[in-house]
């Protein structure tokens, strides 16, 4: 097997593990507050707990994507995070729990912080596509992860999911293991501390992390609190199914989305995206059809899922010399939303209800359609990513 695309395979199958670490938090959190006792204010720590180590580490060895050694920090980062899952497993009370999420976070977000570079390199002519790829296989690992948990809760209790959890990054590790370091790793520029500044103040880039905060927050939310919600309509179980359900669409959404950037304006399809979306989350989260709630919620995954790929790829495509820092810039701004958005609506949750907290969304995505566009209208067409 050559590098190439030995490296893209452990890339890959990490993607299908990252994500399968990511959404079962949501598909457990029924479990978790039954095993711990806890509110939903503290329910709400879920996100954060797995993404604010997960954002510095992607922060801090993106910044130094140029000067690390990719393959030892990627198999070290493989080895804590399939430990912590075993601890999670093991946690007597909840802030131990916690803090091994943590860890777990950690240890995914330094992996995080070298993937997309590589795909970078390794694809120079093909970023929009592969991203959008990349984001694809994410959405099979992540549509599978609440089948997984109810599959696990059928036989055994919530603690076996990440007994499970630890054997997922076992085939990536083995990877790259056998195809060593990649060679393109001396493709990337090392960023100085002027130039990060000069990065972090280019229109497109800070115009995109700013939108990726709010995409972060609107798909983070979703993750978290979705099953929890629909839980009103229907049992646990079926439950578990409309986030399944909801990730499924990112699957095929993708697919068209990985075609369609190639060919149009990425802002354009992403302000386009949004638009959509803002009526979808508004009628998921206010009818009292649980048919119409569905439909509703798969429309959302459908559109939300085109925002994050396209917005990093073109991110990725004004700095190519740079795609570790602006690779870090972009996920860690999607992650910083991420991790907020959930506490925060576990505390409106608290005062008012889970409908009303959720349905604040509307006015997210219609802040970030205004965003794109007029990033699209001060920088003119963004051209084929």
């Amino acid at each position: 097997m050559n590098q190439r695309l030995g490296w893209t395979l452990a890339v890959f199958l990490f993607a299908i593990g990252d994500a399968l670490a990511l959404q079962v938090r949501g598909a457990l959190i029924p479990s978790l507050r039954a095993e711990f006792g806890v509110s939903e204010a503290l329910l709400g720590l879920v996100a954060p707990a797995g993404t604010v180590g997960f954002l510095l580490a992607v922060l801090l060895v993106g910044m130094s994507a140029g000067r690390v050694n990719v393959r030892r920090l990627v198999l070290g980062a493989l080895a804590v995070a399939t430990v912590a899952f075993i601890a999670m497993g093991l946690a007597p009370i909840y802030p131990l729990f916690l803090g091994f999420l943590f860890v777990q976070g950690t240890a995914d977000g330094v992996v995080r912080g070298l993937d997309r570079p590589i795909l970078s390199h390794l694809y120079p002519e093909q970023r929009g596509r592969l991203f959008n790829v990349y984001a694809l296989v994410w959405a099979l690992g992540a549509a599978s992860a609440p089948l997984f948990v109810n599959a696990v809760l059928a036989v055994g209790e919530w603690r076996w999911v990440f007994y499970l959890l630890a054997l997922v990054f076992l085939p990536a590790a083995a990877l790259v293991v056998h195809v060593g370091p990649p060679a393109t790793q001396g493709n990337e520029r090392t960023l100085t501390r002027d130039e990060c500044g000069k990065l972090l103040r280019d229109p497109p880039i800070s115009g995109v992390a700013l939108a990726l905060i709010l995409s972060g927050s609107i798909e983070g939310t979703l993750f978290t609190w979705l099953p929890y919600f629909a839980t009103q309509f229907v049992s646990e179980p079926n439950a578990n199914l409309i986030l399944s359900g909801f990730l499924v669409t990112y699957i095929p959404a993708r697919a068209v989305y990985s075609v369609i950037v190639q060919r149009v304006d990425s802002l354009l399809l992403v302000a386009v995206l949004s638009l959509l979306t803002a009526p979808s989350l508004y009628v998921a989260f206010t009818t009292s059809s649980t048919l119409v709630m569905v439909g509703a919620v798969l429309l959302v995954g459908a559109f939300v899922s085109g925002i994050y790929p396209t917005l990093s790829a073109y991110a990725v495509d004004t700095n190519p010399s740079y795609s570790g820092p602006v690779n870090a810039i972009a996920t860690g701004a999607s992650y910083l939303g991420l991790s907020i958005a959930p506490a925060v609506i576990g505390v409106i949750a608290t005062w008012y209800d889970i409908g009303t907290a959720l349905s604040l969304l509307t006015v997210v995505v219609g802040v970030l359609a205004v965003i794109v566009a007029t990033l699209r209208f001060k920088l003119g067409p963004s051209g084929v990513v």
